[in-house]
Formats: C-alpha cells, structure tokens, sequence
C-alpha cells in the first residue's frame, strides 16, 4: 500500500471539518464574523462563506433566506451587546447628561474598534424589516437610550408615530452620536493630538456642547 501523501513542508493545514448539519448556520455565522473583523462587509459573499463552511453554494439558502438576512444577524448581535453595556449606564449613578455622554463616547468606541460592524448596525443594508431579530434588538437599544434621556421607559415599538412625537430628545441624541460617530471614523474631524484617548476627551466635549444647545 502506497503512503498516504504529506503536505508540502512550510504549508500546513488543518483537516476539514467534519459535516454536521445542525451546526451549519452557527458556522457560516461565525465565518461572516471573521471576516468582517479584518476585511469590509463587501468581502463577505454567500459562496465565499459556503467555501469557509466547507458545504456547497446551494445549502447556504437551507439555512438563510438572503445573504443580507445573515448579515442583519450579525448586525443584531452588535445590537444586543451594545444594549448590555448601555443597561449598565442607565443603572449608574451618574446624571443623565454624564450617562448621554458615557454613551456617546461608547458609541465612538466602537465605529472606532470595529467599523464595519458599526456599519451593519447602522443603515448599511437598507432593507432592515426582513430580519425581525434585528429590528427587536435596535428596538431595545433606542429603548434603554430614551430610558436615560427621560428617566424613564417610555419608548414604544409597537407605536411609532407616538414615539416619533413624544421622545423626540432621543432621537436627536441618537442622530447626533451616529453623526459624530460616522464624522470621527471618516476621519471627518481630524484628532491633532492622535491618541484614542485625546479623540474620546474631544468626543465627551462635543456631546456636552450639543446637550446644552437642547437644553
């Protein structure tokens, strides 16, 4: 019997996975995440993701309706976690402008530290309502954020157009720390000193500036 052949010396590689069905979706999640984290969401395509997986093109489509529908997963996860930390901030002792702030910097943080997972959460696929996990974890993120703002829950889901006319302070804040966000990690407000914490400090004075213009 002939030896099995040997990989060439100086490229190694770890043996395929092995094919099991249930865990199919988890892992073509976790292959979206791995490239986002070093690559843009434009890199990530169905095939490409199957390949990562190890399973063909066609089975991606057993497990996600649309390419964007995984994507918007991803988006909500970021969403999720980003509600955990504000919970934290709203149950703090600080004043409720130090907690719009503390939020405003966290924000920036993150458009900073992973952009383009900013990028899925906030309006990179236009067509958000396919995924109603999504829109329940943005949902409860603009929640705990209106909580700070008013000192208390009165944000409604379910009702729109009355929170569109009743919590209207948050949605300017909401706009505000996207807009900074977005500016700062075009590089559209440049940081002369260039430190991660110089930009932050400019960041907190920003948002405290803006704050008093509302008030």
């Amino acid at each position: 019997m002939k030896a099995a052949k040997t990989a060439k010396a100086g490229t190694p590689s770890a043996p395929p996975e092995p094919y099991h069905k249930g865990n199919v979706p988890e892992r073509l999640l976790e292959a979206a995440e791995r490239i986002l984290a070093n690559e843009t969401v434009e890199d990530i395509t169905a095939r490409r993701l199957c390949r990562e997986v190890g399973v063909t093109s066609a089975n991606f489509y057993n497990h996600y309706p649309s390419l964007d529908y995984l994507l918007l997963e991803i988006a909500a996860k970021g969403f999720a976690a980003r509600a955990g930390v504000m919970k934290k901030i709203l149950k703090s002792d600080l004043s409720i402008e130090d907690k719009v702030v503390t939020c405003a910097v966290r924000t920036v943080d993150l458009s900073l530290k992973h952009p383009q997972l900013f990028r899925l959460m906030y309006g990179y696929i236009k067509n958000r309502n396919q995924n109603e996990n999504y829109e329940q974890q943005a949902d409860a993120s603009l929640a705990i954020l209106t909580h700070i703002v008013y000192g208390e829950d009165i944000y409604r889901p379910d009702d729109i157009l009355w929170s569109h006319e009743n919590c209207q302070k948050a949605y300017a804040i909401l706009a505000f720390i996207y807009g900074l966000a977005v500016s700062i990690s075009n590089n559209l407000i440049s940081n002369p000193v260039g430190t991660r914490k110089a930009m932050l400090l400019l960041v907190e004075d920003l948002t405290r500036t803006y704050l008093k213009g509302l008030s």
